[in-house]
């Protein structure tokens, strides 16, 4: 069995890391809430794959000029 860590947003849950599945793996969740204090080490994590993701791609563009735009159009 494997423990996977996740977070749930917008009816799914989002593994916070890798997991090591095929795509389309169904699986059985059991879901236990984590204590506030974890939320320290979920940012952490968060951070550290944020870092990583930069020093693979870069810095992505800040895209909020392009949504506003769009959004405006829409008016």
């Amino acid at each position: 069995m494997t423990t996977v860590e996740a977070i749930y947003e917008g009816g799914v849950f989002k593994p916070v890391g890798p997991v090591e599945l095929p795509e389309k793996q169904r699986v059985q969740l059991s879901v236990r809430p984590l204590p506030a204090t974890d939320v320290q080490a979920w940012m952490d994590e968060a951070r550290r794959l944020r870092d990583e993701l930069q020093a693979k791609y870069g810095v992505f563009p800040d895209s909020t000029p392009l949504i506003t735009e769009d959004r405006m159009r829409d008016v």
